[in-house]
């Protein structure tokens, strides 16, 4: 695996001859500065002058406008660096950032060796990638043209820097649709309400092979993304998109071979079946590999409207009945970042009594004759608080269930020990997943 290394560049203190123009990116970037990151930067200054404001990329994993890594598999280190004119930045014509290519001698100096102007006028995302002999730099470029970003794939050899894919994004991700062990490049395009998803695949590191797909859904927004199991060991892209009415949806996209696949393509129901209010994402919430798709359904004792308890009922794909199942049912605090997994055994016997001041759920056994819900057995109450006020819950009969950063997760038994609903500090352990 090639080494790669991002630096940031710092916000540096200048002798009033130096020219060298500073974004409010570059002031906020790290307080230190590398041997590295000295020498390109003066190895800039020879090649172009120092006139020049660096451009920073806006988003993705890195976020310096100088990259560091083995372009062209020689086992040595090349550098990557973004940058505009000064003039241009303060005049606000708009020239595309340049990407310039920096190699070392055999003394350890830096030279330049190419340049390229890029797609757009500022730096999106920067995608490396490795294929073990070759690496492929995926860069996105800002443009004027709103929802709008253009990408280039680009190749580093012979001292070339050469583009070998070009198109254009409005959002664009990597990852391992497939489980191959390597990202594909993903390719967002949204236009009005209509939105297509496109991937970029390279199996050997030399060629590419492009696949893409529009969903059934009318798209107000892309919400989330996430990548794991759809079943088997079929990997897929799950697609959390919020349509015209504020619901979302989910649209769950696999690679067959080379060609992209749409769930709902083949039939519409399994786009329908996902719709819920606005908040709950897709994940994998309990980490078994395979992604569920939450939905909502009430708890007993209540309906419809405000103030109700929701249940949320988490979807898997089944391939065998081509639908998705329920796989199990929870409640979920989206204010206290958990879930708590309801046991089998409780399924259509329990209920929820949730405490709008303190956020505290208590479980309930349900009976229909009760008056009240606050009249059904209480089984059980679990609550999130800062772990600096977690001594005064321990100290009036609560448990420690787990913590996650600085809030702590605590469960009170309130059944008596022979109540069979009630759960083993096990049982609670077990099914108690946070979210954050």
């Amino acid at each position: 695996m090639k080494r790669i290394i991002l630096i940031v560049l710092s916000c540096l203190m200048l002798t009033g001859c130096e020219a060298f123009t500073f974004s409010v990116d570059e002031l906020l970037s790290a307080p230190s500065i590398s041997d590295d990151q000295a020498a390109l930067k003066q190895a800039l200054y020879d090649n172009v002058g120092h006139s020049v404001t660096l451009a920073y990329p806006q988003s993705g994993e890195y976020r310096s406008a100088f990259v560091i890594a083995d372009l062209d598999g020689d086992d040595n280190d090349e550098a990557l660096v973004f940058y505009t004119s000064s003039s241009a930045t303060a005049s606000g014509t708009g020239e595309n950032v340049r990407v310039a290519v920096f190699d070392k001698d055999e003394s350890g100096d830096w030279h330049a060796m190419y340049e390229v102007a890029g797609g757009g006028s500022s730096v999106d995302t920067v995608i490396v990638t490795d294929y073990g002999d070759v690496t492929d730099i995926v860069i996105g470029y800002g443009t004027s043209v709103h929802d709008e970003s253009t990408v280039s794939i680009y190749r580093y050899e012979n001292g070339i820097l050469r583009s070998t894919y070009d198109g254009w994004y409005t959002t664009m991700i990597s990852a391992d649709i497939d489980l191959c062990g390597t990202d594909e490049i993903v390719l967002f395009k949204k236009s009005g309400t209509v939105v297509s998803v496109g991937v970029i695949k390279s199996s050997d590191g030399l060629s590419y092979v492009t696949s893409e797909r529009t969903l059934t859904s009318s798209v107000s927004a892309i919400s989330n993304y996430t990548s794991g199991l759809l079943y088997g060991e079929t990997g897929a892209l799950f697609i959390d998109v919020t349509d015209e009415d504020g619901y979302l949806l989910t649209e769950v996209v696999y690679l067959e071979g080379d060609t992209l696949t749409c769930l709902s393509s083949v039939d519409s129901e399994l786009l329908w079946v996902t719709e819920r209010t606005g908040g709950y994402l897709s994940m994998d919430y309990d980490n078994d590999g395979i992604v569920e798709i939450p939905t909502l359904g009430l708890f007993s004792g209540y309906s419809a409207g405000s103030g109700a308890e929701y249940m949320v009922n988490w979807l898997s794909y089944s391939q065998d009945e081509n639908a998705f199942t329920t796989e199990s049912s929870a409640y979920y605090s989206l204010s206290d970042s958990y879930i708590f997994k309801l046991p089998s055994r409780w399924t259509n016997f329990v209920s929820v009594i949730r405490d709008s001041d303190t956020g505290e759920i208590t479980f309930v056994e349900y009976d229909r004759t009760a008056d009240s819900l606050s009249d059904m057995t209480k089984l059980l109450s679990i609550i999130s608080v800062s772990s600096r006020n977690a001594q005064t819950y321990l100290d009036d009969g609560y448990t420690l269930v787990t913590e996650s950063g600085s809030i702590s997760y605590l469960y009170k038994k309130l059944a008596d020990d022979d109540e069979p609903l009630l759960l083993t500090p096990d049982e609670i352990s077990d099914n108690l997943y946070i979210t954050e």
